[in-house]
């Protein structure tokens, strides 16, 4: 026997919540909070987080300053660490 669901909103509408930019905000600030463990403090003071929609959905943005952030990711990975941390 078949089971049939019925969409209720547009997929649209769901990525673009309240809900679920709070949990992505969520992740956001672990992250943000994971990679301002490094030692550099010029690097930790240019981080920042962003949240902005595009067309179809809520986004969250982690990065750091231009020059630097390229040179510590180099260096020591500092975000992608983070981003590991936060999703365990």
């Amino acid at each position: 026997m078949a089971t049939r669901f019925r969409q209720i909103s547009t997929l649209t509408e769901m990525m673009k919540s309240p809900e679920i930019v709070a949990v992505l905000e969520g992740i956001g600030e672990q992250v943000l909070a994971a990679a301002k463990s490094d030692p550099n403090p010029v690097y930790v003071e240019s981080l920042e987080m962003q949240t902005f929609m595009t067309k179809d959905r809520a986004r969250v943005q982690v990065g750091a300053a231009p020059i630097i952030g390229m040179a510590v990711e180099a260096k020591r990975g500092t975000l992608a660490r983070a981003l590991g941390a936060a999703s365990t």
